[in-house]
């Protein structure tokens, strides 16, 4: 397969796992106020708002063994990028800004879940 058939098939994939991502968090009562939200070369995958909470999710996933742990591939860079584009993405939404803020990780459940101080 070359090289853009599976960087297509696995946006795919990606846009597959972040729909049922936001369908499981609407479930649970959040409210989405952004998806795939970009600034600088990073993407906030969902931004989402629990109660008094904003929350920052990155959806990884795995569709076979050989791909390893999701929240591994959440490196330091990664995490670099996403608390750059959420701080822009904080900075221009006045209406969240002084809220709580938390990072999340979802592969079929929450895991490695951080709150953490505001920007």
């Amino acid at each position: 397969m070359d090289q853009a058939r599976s960087k297509q098939k696995n946006r795919t994939k990606g846009n597959f796992i972040e729909t049922q991502a936001v369908a499981f968090l609407k479930r649970l009562g959040y409210e989405i106020l952004a998806r795939n939200y970009a600034f600088r070369g990073g993407e906030l995958d969902i931004v989402a708002r629990e109660g008094e909470t904003i929350v920052f999710v990155e959806v990884k996933s795995v569709w076979n063994n050989q791909q390893g742990n999701p929240a591994a591939r959440v490196n330091r860079e990664k995490q670099r990028k996403i608390w750059q584009t959420a701080c822009h993405f904080l900075g221009t939404q006045a209406r969240v800004y002084q809220r709580p803020l938390q990072f999340s990780h979802f592969k079929n459940a929450f895991e490695g879940t951080q709150v953490i101080p505001q920007c």
